[in-house]
């Protein structure tokens, strides 16, 4: 498996370089969360995924749609895959066992965008958010977590 480390600096050269320009604040901030919690990713993540609606000033004029499938928990669920599991879908990158945190968040941002036929920009916010949890957390605390219900 790959031995990441979380790296503040590495973390905000990639948000500087791939995080879009309306979402780079809200990632940026979860750099310095202190005691960060499980809870207070999800809600950055949902936030950047537009699911999660907040009270303020702007008055729907109509039903959202709202799909069963979760994009910010397809998002964990491919983190699991990658980092949790043996799973073949990633077998090739932990092989190599070179993935870096870029390398790491671009393998997740293209697979989850490919399956909601999203851009790329759309997803790769959320995912850095997603990655930077499990490593802030720790990788072991964050699989039990995360494992999906048998």
């Amino acid at each position: 498996m790959c031995d990441l480390q979380f790296d503040a600096d590495e973390f905000k050269s990639l948000i500087n370089q791939l995080v879009p320009s309306h979402q780079r604040t809200k990632v940026l901030s979860a750099l310095d969360l202190e005691n960060s919690t499980e809870a207070t990713f999800d809600e950055l993540g949902t936030a950047l995924t537009g699911e999660q609606s907040r009270s303020g000033f702007i008055f729907y004029t109509s039903t959202g749609a709202h799909s069963k499938v979760s994009l910010w928990a397809a998002i964990k669920a491919e983190v699991y895959d990658l980092f949790c599991t043996t799973s073949r879908k990633y077998a090739a990158e932990r092989k190599d066992g070179v993935l870096t945190i870029k390398d790491s968040v671009t393998v997740i941002a293209t697979a989850v965008a490919a399956s909601f036929n999203l851009a790329l920009g759309v997803v790769i916010g959320a995912v850095t958010l997603a990655l930077m949890c499990l490593l802030k957390i720790g990788r072991n605390a964050w699989c039990l977590v995360n494992k999906p219900a048998a």
